[in-house]
């Protein structure tokens, strides 16, 4: 059985590699269709555009399902586990991935905000909160096409036109995020490049060590860490929208959900992602994932 073995690998960190250091942008093709497994859930810290043209791709990211059609736009956040799970006959869609290397000095001043932020500190604030779905949003889907298109092209200027295309979308992404939430800018202090070093180690740390339960209580957390447990939990809620418990709960579903779906029973599943109850483990999931774990077996599905 290959259950064992996904659970060293689903909800991974990725270590994106942008082969340009000036420009760290990716842009990807994928042609998938119904019988597509797609990815392994993982999370990274670039930033994560999907664009549809043709069919469709279900993108589940932080514990919510959407599903993308041609001509709309998905959005996966900073550190965001996430993965396109199911998807249409003959569907071809972009990733386009953005490492925020390219954005680190950038600045911008939200409504009703007393001193500009940085842009990464903005998008953290958002957290969970950002939309997966930008539908009906010209200017992002415009800029997205605008980006892929230059990047199938070459020419004398060519890059020129994509680094020009690449601000034009993270513009285009802040209109669309302050619009969608006018009042929610970045917390005073989410810029703070210590406690974001500190998240990012925390949350290595977790997706290694989330099947024992010992490992992962708050005090084991703040004894490993040498920092207060309240101090952890608040900027780890500060920079991922989500509590490190709502966080691991969000992790071992994901990972029992691909452990199910490798043919794992409901309790080996349970087991093998840190849940020692398993009716616990059946309310959670179908609390985060929406559905019940056992409508991903065969019993289930007939």
């Amino acid at each position: 059985m290959h259950a064992q073995e996904n659970t060293r690998t689903a909800g991974r960190y990725e270590d994106v590699d942008m082969s340009d250091s000036t420009l760290p942008v990716r842009v990807l093709m994928r042609r998938t269709g119904r019988e597509s497994f797609g990815c392994d859930f993982h999370w990274h810290e670039e930033l994560e555009f999907y664009y549809v043209t043709q069919g469709g791709v279900l993108l589940l990211c932080g514990g919510r399902r959407q599903w993308l059609h041609a001509g709309e736009a998905g959005f996966v956040n900073w550190c965001q586990l996430h993965r396109g799970v199911e998807f249409l006959e003959d569907t071809r869609h972009y990733i386009v991935q953005i490492s925020p290397r390219l954005f680190a000095e950038e600045t911008l001043l939200p409504p009703g905000a007393k001193a500009p932020c940085s842009y990464l500190s903005f998008l953290i604030a958002q957290g969970s909160r950002a939309p997966l779905l930008f539908s009906g949003v010209p200017a992002l889907t415009g800029a997205l096409a605008e980006l892929i298109g230059l990047w199938e092209m070459d020419g004398p200027a060519i890059r020129l036109k994509r680094k020009a295309a690449v601000w034009k979308l993270l513009a285009a992404l802040a209109d669309s995020l302050l619009e969608h939430a006018p009042d929610a800018g970045a917390p005073e202090g989410a810029g703070d490049l210590l406690s974001l070093a500190h998240v990012r180690s925390l949350l290595l740390y977790l997706s290694s060590s989330y099947q024992d339960p010992e490992l992962v209580t708050l005090p084991a957390l703040s004894r490993r860490f040498g920092l207060s447990a309240q101090y952890l939990c608040r900027i780890f809620r500060r920079h991922t929208g989500m509590t490190i418990v709502s966080y691991l709960q969000e992790l071992r579903c994901t990972q029992a959900a691909a452990l199910i779906g490798e043919g794992a029973s409901l309790r080996r599943a349970a087991e093998l992602t840190g849940f020692q109850d398993y009716n616990y483990f059946s309310r959670i999931f179908k609390k985060r994932m929406g559905h019940s774990p056992l409508s991903l077996t065969r019993e289930g599905k007939a």
